[in-house]
């Protein structure tokens, strides 16, 4: 167990490791693997900087930081450490060392200057990140230059190939060439459009984030010689035709890759089918069609757009489920009770042929007739499944049920789909069926689970969906925050059920949104990785993704693992293999999915950009989704969100509160906190910046004008009420001529939102911040003047 724990941490030299993490990597007992890393740490091949807390030596032995650079449009950046349990690197303009925004670097601490604060300086750039820009184009001096759209990235010197005849202002996607000494240079690839338009926004957002627009013609070919069953192929599977297999999804969907049935048995337990598209019967591994879906990783949803990660040929054919029609299924057939428990299970290569295609509009529909106690809805729903629904959306409400009772969290945000007509008109229409959406969601997780654990008990490699435990930097802060609300996590531990809890009781309170939104931060972002790490959200031991495999790479991966397993192929060598190249693919398709977010996060808002300025003037009752020092985001009821600027808020002077996520007026105390009502009206946009301005109304001013704060008295009339400064940059007295001058490095405070200046009265000036809060200095002792003799 020792070389088995050490080989585990060596896999990941610069990170530091949980007892959690490696009891859940290794499938360990707690207990033998606490005492095995205590003797590891014993014989000096490990530490333990913490407690539960594991790193090899050499971790330390290196000089200087290793993270990822986050920079900022002023010219200063940060470095985030690989290491979540270290605090981040401020690094002031000019000291950089050429790496770019997103760049993997080492950097060095250097000592703390006049204020105190920690800074550093990059010395190394390890990997790139950037690798293609897209921008505008200008002319300076004779030369060609890219302003990227990414305001955190420099200006790109552009050689003159591919440029003849294009104007300032074009939009191009570039090349950047990083050269062992000099400057870094770009090489034009392509030409995406002039001004401004949804069109050429689209193409530089698909050039930005890599995405890919069109299938190779090898591709294509492959796909349409494939999309076909062969007679012998169904012959060998298990039939499921004579089921009432269905399909659920939204009206508007064109792959199905899911369908689902149900079969009382006869020991009072129901047997539930969730039949997911054969995609792997399809895409041979190493071919072209393969290929291309690995590099792609998954499919795009953009507004008015869809970039598939199959060709239609699979994707919107022979794999969909489409009713009436033979189709290949890799299924999972589970027994449960009544209550949700599951008793066993088995997966089956099969072959279904659906008997209706329902949306979750029709399924909602009859969901909310059965509530009322009045029959279904004519034509939506046939008749012979009318039985079927009940049952389900019975048997799925249970399985929620005990799921929340493990821990699993749950946040109910409303989710808003994003629609752009011909026109370009952009639509946002809010999901609201939450039973017919929760019924597929138990059942996709119920798969889901089940596989994970199926392969994890027999030691198979796969490609895991995992979600790890808050940083204890994280934890900590989330911790200081609930308990300035009154809230304690229950066992002082970050573990799902703890943070489900605290959930349950802010709910249906004025502060749930600020407890929602605090518990979201303190989380990690979830990924893929070939160890299987848990899922801390969902509160599952074992979690991969399975149940899509026409639209994601690691589904599709499992789905070859697991037919493998069926067939009695998973060799030691087969296994091997899968264990050598899943951390690169999971590493790989990981960034694939954040790179397709952030193109549909960016696209939407620019769409909501759009939308704002045709609607320019108009006045909307918003809710206050985000509190920041310089101002708050509010979002309107059709999910757009806009911001109001601190300067906005003419009715008083606002200080942030950061531990709150809260404003407060220095005068009348007013506080604006998430989760509150705000009229606003919609002051403009600016689409090249995803920005929307809004200004609140004359009535929100008036209303809350000397709103007082519960618990505190509003001033007495006659008086004047005092002024706060929560913190400013002094502007000290001159140095001596001889004085040493100290550098000043850390980094910037945010601006306080003062518009004008406020008088202000302290008690003493020192190296750091103003504070009205200091300890008063003794009064000085007035030297007697000394009167002159009169001669």
């Amino acid at each position: 167990m020792l070389e088995q724990i050490y080989e585990f941490l060596k896999k990941r030299p610069d990170k530091r490791h949980s007892l959690r993490e490696v009891v859940r990597g290794l499938g360990l007992d707690k207990e033998e693997a606490r005492a095995a890393l205590e003797l590891l740490v014993a014989e000096g091949k490990v530490l333990e900087p913490r407690r539960k807390l594991y790193e090899l030596p050499k971790v330390r032995a290196e000089k200087g930081l290793k993270g990822r650079l986050q920079a900022h449009p002023a010219g200063f950046a940060f470095v985030l450490p690989e290491d979540p349990n270290l605090p981040d690197l401020y690094i002031p303009k000019g000291h950089l060392g050429g790496a770019w925004h997103g760049d993997l670097v080492r950097a060095e601490a250097r000592p703390p200057g006049r204020d105190g604060r920690p800074w550093g300086v990059v010395v190394a750039v390890l990997e790139r990140a950037t690798h293609q820009v897209v921008g505008r184009l200008y002319f300076k001096k004779g030369y060609a230059w890219l302003k990227p759209d990414d305001p955190r990235l420099p200006s790109l010197k552009l050689r003159p190939e591919g440029l003849e005849g294009l104007e300032a202002g074009s939009r191009l996607s570039a090349r950047v060439v990083f050269p062992p000494r000099g400057e870094p240079y770009g090489e034009v690839l392509a030409y995406l459009g002039q001004g401004e338009g949804p069109e050429v926004e689209t193409e530089a957002i698909i050039a930005k984030y890599g995405l890919r627009s069109s299938f190779p013609p090898e591709v294509v070919a492959e796909a349409e010689q494939v999309a076909r069953i062969e007679p012998e192929e169904l012959a060998r599977r298990e039939d499921f035709r004579a089921l009432r297999v269905f399909t659920i999804d939204g009206a508007d969907a064109k792959d199905f890759d899911d369908a689902i049935h149900i079969e009382p048995l006869s020991n009072g337990n129901y047997r539930v089918g969730i039949h997911i598209a054969d995609v792997s019967h399809y895409v041979r591994e190493g071919g072209p069609l393969d290929r291309e879906a690995y590099e792609r990783a998954t499919s795009v949803y953009l507004p008015g757009r869809v970039l598939p990660m199959l060709p239609e040929a699979l994707s919107n054919g022979i794999c969909s489920l489409k009713p009436g029609e033979d189709r290949l299924v890799l299924s999972v057939l589970v027994e449960l009770t009544p209550e949700g428990k599951v008793k066993g299970y088995r997966f089956a290569e099969g072959v279904i042929r659906s008997v209706a295609r329902l949306t979750y509009e029709d399924v909602e529909a009859f969901a909310e007739a059965k509530d009322r106690g009045e029959p279904p809805p004519d034509g939506a729903i046939p008749p012979a499944l009318h039985p079927d629904l009940e049952l389900l959306l019975s048997l799925t409400q249970a399985l929620k049920q005990r799921r929340l009772e493990q821990g699993a969290l749950d946040f109910n945000f409303t989710e808003v789909r994003v629609e752009v007509d011909p026109e370009g008109n952009l639509h946002l229409i809010p999901l609201r069926e939450p039973r017919a959406r929760s019924l597929i969601e138990e059942l996709m997780l119920l798969a889901n689970r089940t596989v994970a654990k199926h392969l994890a008990d027999r030691k198979i490699p796969a490609l895991f969906r995992v979600h790890e435990d808050p940083s204890q930097e994280a934890f900590a802060r989330l911790v200081a925050a609930l308990g300035r609300l009154g809230y304690s996590l229950p066992g002082g531990e970050p573990t799902p059920k703890a943070l489900q809890a605290v959930l349950r009781q802010a709910e249906g309170r004025p502060e749930a949104p600020v407890v929602s939104t605090l518990l979201l931060r303190s989380l990690r972002l979830a990924r893929y990785a070939a160890e299987n790490l848990g899922h801390f959200g969902l509160a599952a031991e074992h979690y991969l993704h399975f149940t899509s495999p026409i639209r994601r790479y690691p589904d599709l991966v499992v789905h070859r693992v697991l037919r493998a397993l069926l067939r009695r192929r998973a060799t030691k060598a087969r296994k091997e293999d899968w264990a050598r190249r899943f951390p690169k693919m999971a590493l790989h398709v990981s960034e694939r999915e954040r790179a397709a977010e952030n193109a549909e996060r960016e696209l939407t808002k620019y769409y909501q950009c759009l939308w704002a300025l045709r609607h320019r003037g108009e006045v909307y009752t918003g809710t206050v989704s985000g509190v920041t020092g310089f101002g708050v985001f509010v979002s309107l009821p059709n999910g757009v969100e806009g911001m109001v600027r601190l300067g906005a808020l003419r009715d008083d002077q606002y200080h942030y509160h950061e531990d709150l996520l809260a404003l407060e007026g220095l005068r009348s105390k007013r506080r604006i906190c998430i989760g509150d009502e705000m009229e606003v009206k919609i002051e403009g946009a600016d689409p090249a910046a995803r920005q929307i301005d809004l200004v609140p109304t004359e009535r929100f001013l008036e209303v809350g004008t000397g709103a007082p704060v519960a618990g505190k008295k509003p001033p007495k009339r006659g008086t004047k009420a005092r002024r706060k400064v929560g913190s400013t940059e002094p502007k000290g007295s001159p140095p001596h001529a001889k004085a040493r001058p100290r550098r000043v490095v850390g980094p910037p405070e945010e601006r306080r939102g003062f518009v004008k200046p406020v008088k202000v009265r302290v008690q003493r000036i020192y190296f750091g911040a103003w504070g009205g809060e200091a300890p008063a200095e003794p009064p000085p002792v007035k030297k007697k003047r000394r009167r002159r003799k009169k001669s």
